[in-house]
């Protein structure tokens, strides 16, 4: 497999090649992502298909220094654009990791809050233990079930879904201190 600097590289020749060798690297990442958020094998295809062509419309001019996150955070983004689509009319009885948050943060920020959060969030994560750290990039961004980050670490799913709770709390807490929600949203 092709290194991250000639990844971009085919990209910035404009070679087919490039499109085939993401998905190579990347396809399974990307396929897991996306099936865990849109719930959907179809759609999930469809969405790492668009982000195959997000990625080759972006690059060049942009040259990402980490190619995996640059890719995971399209898909990621593309296919909770998906889900929410796709339900925006119907809720289904478990809300998306990534709804949970809404503790935190009442609704979706609008864009002069989008760097505000990110710089908050990249704080918090800073601040916590290596594995609360992982626990919850693993559910909150991966869109990892909770029985699976529990098997893997070798936790219970409950102990786990406390920790998890105590997690959105204090990321609630960092967003009322830094001013970006008010304490009327904190429960």
């Amino acid at each position: 497999m092709l290194e991250d600097s000639s990844l971009i590289a085919l990209y910035f020749e404009r070679s087919q090649q490039a499109i085939t060798e993401t998905d190579l690297k990347y396809g399974k990442m990307c396929r897991t992502i996306s099936v865990r958020i849109v719930g959907d094998r179809r759609d999930a295809e469809e969405c790492v298909s668009d982000t195959y062509l997000k990625v080759w419309n972006t690059i060049p001019p942009e040259r990402p220094n980490s190619f995996s996150a640059y890719i995971s955070r399209i898909v990621r983004n593309l296919s909770l654009d998906c889900y929410r689509r796709k339900n925006a009319q119907k809720r289904q009885g478990e809300d998306l990791p990534f709804e949970e948050l809404s503790e935190c943060i009442a609704e979706r920020p609008d864009d002069s809050q989008n760097e505000a959060v990110a710089e908050a969030l990249n704080e918090f994560l800073s601040e916590l233990p290596k594995e609360q750290r992982i626990y919850f990039m693993r559910r909150y961004y991966l869109g990892e079930p909770l029985s699976d980050i529990a098997e893997r670490y070798g936790i219970s799913s409950n102990t786990l879904g406390v920790t998890m709770h105590r997690l959105r709390k204090k990321f609630a807490k960092k967003l009322i201190e830094s001013g970006i929600v008010s304490e009327g949203r904190k429960d």
